[in-house]
């Protein structure tokens, strides 16, 4: 296939790489003309990825993707309404895929829905790539399974195989907002995995934790309209897990920063990058109100960054007054 990569951080690098190396002909856009020229020059990134031995092209051209018959969008979410206006979207005839685990800020929508909605891209050009994906370890070439999900299941095999290596593993899913929901929610859930952890909890409360969590998050995109059974794939556990379980996961560290007492602020500047979770926190919060949706685990991340908490506080969440049952949805 003709594959273009729009963003040149460490994902969008590596997935560059996996297609290159199945033999697809590749082009990576970048908005910065130094990582272009190195990749043309060196074949090789300023971060130091090596495409040696390989035909790869770098672009900040945007009219030089119109070929491509798909194009993997890989910025923060943050950056996604102003590359999509950047690559002059009308004109680009491929199909595009969003890599961003994230919702709109000033919207609270997601990256797909942006598309369609407020750039009025087909739905059926649109799709989602998600999963336990960590950049450091495709890198690494580690074995890592992703999903990808939309409405045309002839593209999506078409797309799963022009992917498909012994280390990276391309499952499909028609569940296109449950899948990038699970991505999106995920990186949330990791601040309070790394909050806890700090706090040196057992593993019996992370046990409950992480499965509390999970909870939240398949409560929460049902109420949005998934499908909560796809939080049992690579899109929900599998993803989650992975975040919620790395230390060198950025949402993990910003929760750790959280519970040496760190102000948002402060840990934000300690972790040093993009810290998808936080802003995500913030625009889910405002949404799961709106719907009526009580997300307790949520709303006590919320209060932290308003003030630290004691151990004995942080405990205090899982303690009800009530007895409540272990699954409070059915999976339908």
């Amino acid at each position: 296939m003709k594959i273009g990569i729009i963003g040149s951080g460490k994902f969008g690098l590596v997935l560059a790489r996996i297609a290159v190396e199945n033999g697809n002909e590749v082009s990576i856009y970048s908005r910065r003309q130094d990582e272009v020229d190195s990749l043309n020059q060196h074949k090789k990134s300023i971060s130091g990825l090596s495409f040696e031995g390989h035909e790869i092209t770098a672009t900040s051209d945007p009219s030089e993707l119109n070929q491509c018959e798909a194009l993997f969008i890989t910025v923060a979410s943050k950056d996604f309404r102003e590359v999509i206006n950047k690559i002059n979207y009308k004109s680009q005839k491929g199909k595009f895929v969003s890599c961003a685990k994230g919702f709109d800020i000033d919207t609270g929508k997601l990256m797909s829905e942006v598309l369609t909605d407020d750039f009025n891209v087909n739905s059926s050009n649109v799709f989602v790539l998600s999963g336990p994906n960590l950049s450091k370890e495709l890198h690494n070439k580690e074995l890592t399974g992703t999903v990808i999900a939309g409405e045309d299941s002839e593209f999506i095999e078409s797309l799963c195989n022009a992917l498909k290596t012994k280390y990276f593993i391309p499952f499909t899913n028609n569940d296109r907002y449950g899948v990038e929901l699970g991505g999106a929610l995920k990186n949330i859930y990791a601040i309070l995995s790394g909050y806890f952890h700090k706090k040196g909890v057992g593993e019996n409360t992370i046990g409950l934790l992480l499965t509390k969590c999970l909870s939240e998050m398949s409560e929460y995109s049902k109420a949005r309209g998934a499908n909560p059974s796809t939080f049992l794939g690579l899109a929900g556990v599998g993803d989650f897990f992975s975040t919620a379980l790395s230390h060198d996961s950025r949402n993990y560290k910003f929760g750790e920063f959280l519970a040496q007492n760190k102000s948002p602020e402060e840990a934000l500047e300690l972790v040093g990058d993009t810290v998808e979770g936080y802003a995500t926190s913030l625009t889910v919060s405002r949404n799961a109100k709106d719907l009526g949706v009580n997300l307790k685990l949520l709303n006590y991340l919320i209060s932290i960054y308003e003030k630290s908490k004691t151990l004995d506080e942080d405990k205090e969440i899982f303690q009800s007054l009530e007895i409540e049952p272990d699954i409070n949805f059915e999976f339908n």
